[in-house]
């Protein structure tokens, strides 16, 4: 299976093809109407004087490891508020799938989820709280990354090499099997912000639009991809105790456009990590204010931007929900999953499949 999905990424080599092709004039200028491009993201997250470079930039710093930055905590105040996690989205007609690795320091965590779209059922669902020993998630998103889970009927491997990201898990009764090209996306964005007190701060990097190949199997039911796009959220931070966010994610074609966006509430100060890709270079939106009834979980969810740029409605078409409550530690979440439809910045939006989450934990 491995060697087959190899063989067809080999064959796809290159950048993605002009994403201008079968759009028209009205679409090209309705998408560069977006608010402004994002700066360059700098050569370093740490400044000369040791301080986080704060901001929303595209693309990726060349050096993201927290070494040099000043004032770092002490090895138990590191253990107790790092926070690391590798999380992949993948959509096609009929599946969607949720797969991380999750590094909280003093234990490991991880989601699996595979949904069929058809039957609307969760075929796989399993979100584990493991020893600190059974995670490993890279210091920064570069080429060489990886991310590991192990544990019972556990083993999960992310691996960035040479910007092909291979995703093997065998998990519960799941099979993944998947090589992401990282080389034919359009530029990441990387947000860095204070979340919280002084002294605590988030850097993120998203990845979208990555043609997928390869295999999703969960029992007997096996899901082929071939064509279809995955994104990539890689998160490092010193986060806040109690921290809460919500977060829409999706990525795909609309109409004549190939699309992504990324846009979360409550969690990120300063710029955040708002931003939509509209065939090519990433830019900045502002704020988006979400509504939703969290006791209706197949409610539909509404997204608006603060210029009324952004208009979308999210249908689930099914939801995982969990609470842990270990007292001194808590992850409560509603992650549904379904379709976006309505507009950005005059561009249609039609039933394009993605994934929102309500989430709050006390870590």
């Amino acid at each position: 299976m491995t060697r087959n999905v190899a063989h067809r990424a080999a064959a796809c080599n290159g950048r993605l093809p002009d994403r201008r092709a079968g759009t028209t004039l009205r679409g090209m200028s309705e998408a560069h109407t977006l608010a402004s491009q994002l700066p360059r993201a700098p050569e370093r997250l740490a400044a000369e004087d040791g301080t986080p470079r704060f901001g929303l930039y595209a693309g990726s710093p060349r050096e993201a490891g927290f070494a040099r930055l000043a004032g770092a905590p002490g090895p138990l105040e590191r253990r107790l508020i790092e926070k690391k996690w590798q999380y992949v989205f993948l959509s096609t007609p009929e599946m969607m799938l949720a797969l991380a690795v999750i590094d909280v320091g003093y234990l490991s965590s991880g989601i699996c989820a595979v949904f069929d779209r058809g039957s609307r059922r969760l075929l796989v669902d399993d979100n584990p709280v493991l020893p600190p020993i059974c995670s490993q998630v890279a210091e920064e998103p570069a080429d060489g990354m990886s991310a590991r889970l192990f544990g019972p009927r556990i083993r999960a491997r992310l691996q960035r090499v040479a910007g092909r990201v291979s995703i093997q898990a065998k998990w519960a009764h799941a099979d993944v099997d998947l090589l992401l090209d990282a080389t034919r996306a359009p530029p990441p964005i990387t947000a860095i912000a204070p979340v919280g007190p002084p002294g605590r701060f988030d850097f993120t990097h998203k990845t979208v639009l990555l043609p997928a190949e390869g295999e999703v199997r969960a029992g007997n039911v096996r899901f082929p991809v071939h064509g279809q796009f995955a994104g990539l959220d890689y998160t490092h931070g010193y986060l806040a105790r109690e921290t809460a966010w919500r977060w829409a994610f999706a990525c795909g074609r609309a109409g004549g456009h190939l699309i992504a966006f990324n846009f979360s509430e409550g969690f990120l100060q300063g710029e955040g990590e708002n931003a939509v890709w509209m065939d090519g270079e990433p830019h900045a939106t502002g704020p988006v204010r979400f509504s939703f009834e969290p006791g209706e979980p197949l409610g539909t969810w509404r997204l608006q931007g603060a210029d009324g740029r952004i208009d979308l409605a999210f249908q689930p078409e099914g939801y995982r929900a969990k609470t842990v409550d270990l007292k001194l530690i808590l992850s409560r979440y509603l992650q549904p999953f379904g379709t976006f439809s309505g507009r950005i910045d005059g561009v249609a939006i039609e039933a394009l499949a993605g994934i929102t989450e309500d989430h709050t934990a006390r870590w």
